[in-house]
């Protein structure tokens, strides 16, 4: 039986919005029979379980023997990523408010962080003198003692390192890799990168004579 060829283009992220994740879902299929592409693009590959994590990541040796495994006829030919990061994120209509409600957060965050970055900058980075103006400027009196800026300050100063970090002690606040993490993850790539590279200089590289 002659084989026929399929063209396999997997994404690199794709949002999902059902639990069940399929071919078309995560890569785009070429094929001269339609019949046989519109097969392969419904074939069903896994089911988010969300309750566990809302990201998933599939390999496309995975994609391609789900599809061999159905379709043993197809000769399978993928000119697209390695992996597939499929993230979970429902129905963008049921969240319309939520998504102002952060965007509007937000945008407070951005302005008020930034005039605050630009009075501290004026101010010589001097968080006391800043504070010391609001004082004056609001209640007309400069506070001896620490007041409710400093406190909601140094609260809001471990509450932004927490979040940023996305670590509390030992333990992981979500499932989303810390910067720390990526940062060493860009750092192995580039001395992977380094290593093949000097020993491909040096004639090192084990290869084919």
């Amino acid at each position: 039986m002659k084989k026929e060829t399929v063209y396999l283009k997997l994404e690199r992220d794709v949002k999902a919005i059902t639990y069940d994740v399929s071919v078309s879902s995560v890569a785009a299929v070429s094929c001269n029979d339609a019949a046989l592409a519109a097969k392969i693009k419904t074939l069903k590959l896994f089911q988010l379980d969300v309750k566990k994590s809302k990201r998933e990541i599939i390999s496309v040796i995975k994609v391609i023997d789900v599809i061999i495994k159905e379709f043993p006829e197809a000769e399978i030919k993928s000119i697209g990523e390695m992996e597939c990061i499929v993230e979970y994120v429902g129905d963008k209509k049921q969240h319309k408010i939520w998504d102002i409600v952060k965007i509007v957060f937000v945008s407070l965050i951005a302005f008020f962080g930034s005039g605050f970055a630009i009075m501290t900058f004026n101010e010589d980075v001097s968080v006391q003198g800043v504070f010391g103006n609001l004082y004056n400027y609001v209640f007309g009196v400069i506070p001896q003692e620490p007041g409710i800026l400093e406190f909601t300050y140094s609260i809001g100063l471990t509450v932004g390192i927490i979040i940023f970090y996305n670590h509390i002690g030992g333990r992981r606040i979500t499932k989303d890799p810390t910067p720390i993490e990526v940062q060493m993850r860009i750092y192995e790539s580039e001395v992977n990168d380094a290593l093949v590279e000097t020993a491909n200089r040096k004639g090192e590289l084990i290869d084919v004579d």
